[in-house]
């Protein structure tokens, strides 16, 4: 009994001692097991926390180089136009933005400036010709002087430069005040009285207009320049209470799109008159003298080599003109005095004028002669022609020259002459008429073909600064495309104004689709990953 305890006490050891032995082998491989797919799992996350941070830094290089952002907001705050898209992708010569600030003062002062901060980016991502750097003009004096040296007016902090990079001559200077339009009467109270901060005045954003007018002017070999006779012996030539705000806005969309703009008298400024490639003569309330006639028959004629156009602007506003209306008729062209009404309740536009109390039913005329609306980015917006005095063309080929219809009515009009007082009550329709016109005179030199234009329009009100600004209406335009068909220019610039008070946000398409990616798409993908590692883990 004893020897058998003894023999169960001695083999219980050893069996034991088996058992322990034979456990240990599964308790390894689990280990090791978890230990491997421990060190897959940490693998990965590190693997995949690599990815996101070099994703993140490309994306961010890919953000600041290229135009990947999405503007969401209803106005494309933060986007540049088609129109300057285009230009920008087809430059060829290196231009320089250079912001007179520094660039975290400039993007940190307010929303608005921040802004304009993103749509500057923009023109750099559409083009590497366009190199864009803030310069402190505390801490950088040199740089302000040199561009100062070939600028007549002050440079001030914010000014935005726009220059040839090889050429600081031929420079535009872009205020960073005009770059918005104002609630006038919170401006007065801002500007006067210290009331709210100037951020809260801005109702809307018309930089880009500016910014790319001036990329387009220090691009060009050779900028057209225009004289605007505006005045006669010093005074005004044309009827300042009607038409002062007009004109300025004609003048401002010459400028935008690349015009060289001077104001002449036309007596005093007459020896300049053939350093100018272009003169536009507004509306003169009195008649000219023969000598001033004969001034602008040399200008045309430019020693028999041509090149040279004159755009006349007639008006009802103008007293007898016996010695202009000669001057045309040699031209062919004849403007009457008649105003073109329309008829037609249901063809006439409602339209309000600068200088209107309410709204006033005018035409609507249409393009007969395509080349001159060629360029219109809308061309079913329509043309409306307020007060036009009509034109007769008096042939329509001679040896001295050819003429042509460019804006006409329609059927429906009838005439009121221009100096009653009263409305006509005759209605009737008179048919068709010429509100704008041209006569084009040429010659070979050398078997090239040179030529000058005489461009007539009816009525100053055809810039009425009301439709100018209005991008409901083209006639602003319609007028860069004719004086850039008569001039030989090919682009044409009217960018819209943003409207900065809205604070409703749209999305499009495209940025649907980018929130669905970034949203959806990509988390789905993540957690797809996520479940199928775990499977092969758990089956494992």
């Amino acid at each position: 009994m004893a020897d058998l305890e003894n023999q169960n006490q001695s083999e219980t050891p050893v069996s034991d001692h088996k058992n322990i032995k034979k456990s240990k082998k599964p308790i390894n491989l689990a280990r090791r097991k978890k230990l491997k797919y421990g060190s897959v799992a940490t693998a990965i996350t590190c693997t995949v926390i690599a990815v996101v941070v070099l994703l993140n830094i490309l994306v961010s290089v890919l953000v600041e180089k290229y135009p990947l952002k999405l503007d969401l907001t209803e106005e494309g705050k933060f986007e540049i136009s088609e129109q300057s898209i285009e230009y920008l992708k087809n430059l060829e010569k290196d231009v320089n933005f250079t912001v007179l600030m520094a660039e975290s003062n400039f993007q940190s002062s307010n929303s608005a400036m921040k802004m304009v901060s993103e749509i500057l980016e923009k023109y750099t991502q559409y083009s590497d010709k366009v190199h864009l750097s803030y310069v402190d003009p505390t801490s950088n004096p040199d740089v302000v002087n040199t561009y100062q040296e070939n600028y007549a007016a002050s440079l001030t902090e914010g000014d935005i430069i726009v220059s040839d990079s090889s050429d600081n001559t031929k420079l535009r200077v872009v205020n960073i005040g005009n770059l918005f339009t104002y609630d006038q009467q919170k401006y007065y109270y801002y500007y006067y009285y210290g009331s709210g901060s100037l951020e809260d005045c801005i109702t809307g954003f018309q930089g880009e207009q500016d910014l790319t007018s001036a990329l387009m002017y220090v691009t060009d070999a050779n900028p057209i320049s225009v004289g605007i006779l505006t005045t006669a012996n010093g005074e005004a030539l044309f009827n300042t209470s009607y038409h002062t705000n007009s004109l300025s806005a004609m003048a401002q969309s010459l400028f935008k799109n690349g015009y060289d703009i001077e104001y002449l008298d036309l007596y005093t400024g007459e020896a300049d008159f053939e350093n100018y490639d272009m003169l536009i003569l507004p509306a003169p309330v009195n008649d000219l003298t023969t000598n001033a006639i004969d001034n602008l028959s040399a200008f045309l004629y430019h020693d028999g080599e041509y090149n040279k156009n004159l755009i006349y602007i007639a008006d009802y506003t103008q007293g007898d003109t016996p010695h202009l209306d000669e001057f045309l008729e040699t031209w062919g062209i004849q403007v009457t005095k008649n105003i073109a009404m329309e008829s037609d309740s249901n063809t006439a536009q409602q339209v309000t004028l600068s200088n209107s109390r309410g709204s006033i039913p005018v035409p609507v005329v249409t393009i007969a002669d395509e080349a001159s609306g060629a360029n219109l980015a809308n061309a079913s917006l329509p043309i409306v022609a307020p007060f036009c005095r009509t034109i007769n063309l008096l042939w329509n080929s001679k040896s001295s020259g050819v003429t042509s219809a460019l804006l006409q009515t329609s059927d429906s009009v009838y005439l009121n002459a221009m100096n009653e007082e009263s409305q006509n009550t005759d209605t009737n329709p008179a048919g068709t008429q010429n509100i704008m016109a041209v006569s084009k005179r040429s010659t070979i030199i050398d078997n090239t073909s040179h030529a000058s234009n005489l461009l007539v329009m009816g009525s100053v009100f055809l810039f009425d600064v009301n439709l100018m600004q209005d991008n409901s209406y083209n006639n602003a335009e319609y007028f860069i495309s004719a004086v850039n068909m008569i001039s030989g220019k090919d682009n044409n610039l009217v960018i819209a104004s943003k409207d900065l008070t809205s604070e409703t946000i749209t999305i499009t398409t495209a940025g649907v689709r980018g929130i669905y990616i970034v949203t959806f798409i990509i988390p789905s993908a993540v957690i797809a990953i996520g479940v199928w590692v775990f499977l092969r883990r758990k089956n494992k």
